[in-house]
């Protein structure tokens, strides 16, 4: 196969990528089905809105009869209240004066100056108000020195405190934010936020003022709580401000949670409609000393390597990464469309951005015709193959450029009239900052298929209590949360059903965090019992997967007793092995806290999107295999028939995943079992045995925190009915192994429980 210019690459060269690709996809034994998609290409790749001339190319869009994109639909049909978001010049300096004052601050704000045209508007128009002003550079090694000029000279003549600051690793998150964003701004602007947060508040300064456009605010910040019917401005504040709190936290070397709770973030441009014009009229007129820079990035008045980012996005992605804010400024009005066209046409300095990449360390697109990131395998898997075996046998006949970065199994291939309908395929893109551009959602997983057959399903959630040393702190229990919500895409997953079946999708961290207290200081040790399996109740009515809420923790204020937390988690987001990472994580938070120090857990494996990531080997019933003789003898003689099929869950198994996954991936093993009969089977089973052994064996040896075993709370024990005839769940309790029976012919649990003794 010849390998294509990645840059030069048109609808046509990539159909022939897709089918070349897609028939080496096609030739594996393990995959019934598939089919490739080449991101930026197809019939709406072609197009154009003929109201704001947003690319097709850019990914979800789809257009109306009369060639309107879906985002330009969006807002006019919700345009009131949209625009409701933006506030005016007159109520930002008194909003900043009062958090000031009651901070006393010797500052109103902190400013985040560029020497770029919008921030230095943005310095002169706070310094007009009235305000006392502070500026922050982030010198990030490629500021243009023109820019720096500017930030000297105004800072200068205005009498502005000023501070620079840089970061000796921002290559190392320069080259991060290419590889999971395939832009630099990513990790430029992350690194600007931490600092600054972290200089404002150590100077006591309650709010620092950023100059992002309305198009970057809409893109950045609204366009997401808008797609899911959110406009209310007081709950976009109030998820954006958790939003935050997760994304400087989410890297594990962001600014402290103090420093972020204490200092808002204020858009300058969502209380002013000032336009491009009026802004280079304003510095026009009122300053001598800025000078426009002339050696940086086509879409950047201040910094060099911005085009980094145009260059692979374009390249990888397929579309200009400032295609959407850019295109949100035309439908405010403050840019026409032959304008917006000419900003995102712009040339790139190829030799310089060659060369900054190869400052950073990250492989020229170009070069190596890498076509992989911009496409994504659909594939129907055979007889449960594993995404891992189905890739590398198509890595071993394509060339490594042309492997698909992105792999979904899926129940079936979409096609109409026998073609593929690629347009229906939809590839999963990573989301930041509480939103995703692109839609993320992809298939259940096997396990998890196996879990909507039970119901209710809204409840189908295990419950466990943990003890904790000391006494409760339910403020401190919430960072742990947070932190766990954070670490794992599983506990912020959103589960929905049409009429293609169900499909996952992971959310932001936003709303208010799954953390209650309750008191029970007051009761005594009988009274207890019933209210815990009154609040697991209430924790479980709680849950709700379609929007996103599989996760409820309680902190016990017990008084004399050990304090503890109840956690209740849904089926769709964990297995056992997960338990047991989660619970390690509550184990290290603690332990973290208990010593004064930050939390910071352990790096997690995002959820992955395809087929389960297992090791089990469905050859030997391990622990279970006791219980599961005695199960198969006595049931067939009691049904009268030869044998039974048995689906066995053996949660002491261990897993030897690709990585720190947290998810529900462990698949169930079915067993024909009779009397002198036990043989693995692909047959439907009409029993379920879950093997649990020692519950307390979850958590790890030594560990401070220790497994309250209650039958009020019991791990073991899930609610409603599943398409089993009869369930049994086998847990070890005093050192002995007790079944507990659902829906057993009368006289069989006794009989099974004898021939165990």
């Amino acid at each position: 196969m010849t390998e294509p210019n990645l840059l030069s690459t048109d609808p046509a060269q990539a159909q022939v990528i897709e089918q070349e690709v897609e028939a080496a996809l096609l030739r594996q034994e393990g995959v019934a089905d598939g089919a490739v998609v080449f991101a930026g290409v197809g019939e709406s790749a072609r197009r154009n809105c003929v109201r704001c001339g947003i690319t097709g190319k850019y990914p979800g869009l789809t257009f109306d009869e009369a060639g309107v994109c879906s985002l330009c639909v969006l807002y006019e049909e919700n345009r009131e209240q949209i625009d409701a978001y933006w506030g005016d010049l007159s109520e930002l300096a008194p909003k900043l004066r009062a958090k000031a004052e009651a901070a006393g601050s010797e500052y109103d704000c902190l400013l985040l100056f560029s020497g770029g045209k919008d921030s230095t508007y943005v310095l002169y128009r706070l310094v007009d108000l009235g305000l006392r002003v502070m500026t922050f550079t982030f010198d990030n090694g490629f500021i243009s020195t023109t820019a720096l000029r500017n930030v000297e000279e105004v800072t200068g003549e205005l009498g502005i405190e000023h501070v620079t600051k840089t970061r000796a690793d921002q290559n190392k998150i320069f080259l991060l934010s290419l590889q999971e964003h395939k832009s630099v701004c990513n990790g430029c602007f992350r690194s600007l936020l931490d600092l600054s947060t972290e200089l404002a508040h150590h100077r006591g300064i309650p709010s620092i003022v950023t100059g992002l456009s309305r198009g970057q605010i809409m893109d950045e910040r609204l366009s997401w709580f808008h797609q899911q019917g959110i406009f209310d401005r007081d709950e976009i504040e109030e998820k954006l401000a958790l939003g935050r709190r997760v994304y400087h936290q989410s890297s594990g070397t962001g600014a402290e949670a103090a420093a972020v709770d204490a200092v808002e973030v204020v858009d300058f441009y969502r209380y002013s409609e000032v336009t491009k014009d009026e802004i280079r009229a304003l510095l026009k007129s009122r300053s001598k000393i800025w000078a426009h820079p002339e050696d940086t990035g086509f879409c950047s008045s201040n910094c060099l390597i911005n085009d980094v980012g145009v260059y692979v996005h374009a390249a990888e992605r397929g579309f200009h990464n400032y295609e959407a804010p850019t295109r949100w400024e035309v439908r405010l009005g403050h840019l026409a469309v032959a304008e917006a066209d000419e900003e995102l046409q712009g040339p790139v300095n190829s030799t310089r951005v060659k060369r900054m990449l190869a400052k950073i360390g990250y492989p020229d697109p170009a070069e190596h015709k890498h076509l992989g990131p911009r496409m994504t395998a659909y594939y129907v898997p055979r007889d449960g193959v594993a995404e891992e075996v189905i890739r590398a046998s198509v890595a071993a006949v394509l060339p490594e450029g042309l492997v698909p970065e992105r792999w979904v199994a899926v129940d079936e291939i979409p096609r109409r009239a026998g073609v593929v309908d690629r347009s229906a395929l939809k590839a999963p893109v990573s989301t930041r900052f509480g939103r995703g551009k692109e839609d993320s959602s992809h298939p259940l997983t096997p396990s998890q298929k196996r879990v909507t057959e039970r119901t209710p399903l809204a409840e189908q959630a295990r419950a466990l209590l943990v003890t904790l040393p000391g006494a409760v702190d339910t403020a401190k229990v919430k960072k742990i949360v947070l932190q766990l919500l954070m670490q794992h895409d599983a506990l912020r997953m959103r589960f929905t059903q049409d009429e293609h079946g169900w499909r996952q999708q992971p959310v932001g961290a936003g709303g208010t965090l799954p953390v209650v207290r309750l008191d029970l200081s007051t009761v005594t040790a009988e009274q207890e019992p019933a209210l815990l399996k009154r609040a697991v109740a209430k924790l479980r009515a709680r849950l709700d997967p379609a929007e996103g809420r599989v996760l409820q923790v309680t902190a016990l204020e017990r008084g004399p007793r050990p304090a503890g937390l109840l956690l209740v988690l849904h089926e769709l987001a964990a297995d056992t092995a997960s338990w047991r990472l989660i619970l390690e994580d509550v184990v290290t938070a603690c332990r973290q806290i208990g010593a004064g120090e930050p939390v910071e857990l352990a790096r997690s494996e995002p959820f992955p999107g395809t087929a389960p990531v297992l090791d089990a080997v469905a050859a030997d019933p391990g622990p279970a295999l006791a219980v599961l003789t005695a199960l198969g003898e006595v049931l067939s003689t009691a049904l009268g028939r030869e044998s039974v099929t048995i689906d066995v869950a053996d949660h002491t198994a261990p897993h030897r995943r690709t990585g720190r996954i947290v998810g529900r991936l462990s698949d169930v093993d079915t067993w024909r079992v009779g009397p002198g009969l036990l043989e693995p089977t692909a047959e439907p089973a009409e029993v379920r045995y879950d093997h649990f052994g020692d519950v307390r064996t979850l958590l790890p040896a030594g560990s401070p925190v220790t497994v309250s075993d209650v039958p009020e709370v019991d791990f073991t024990e899930l609610p409603g009915t599943g398409p089993h005839a009869i369930s049994i769940a086998g847990a070890v309790r005093d050192g002995r192994l007790r079944l507990t029976w659902l829906g057993a012919p009368e006289g069989v649990a006794q009989r099974v429980a004898d021939r165990l003794d």
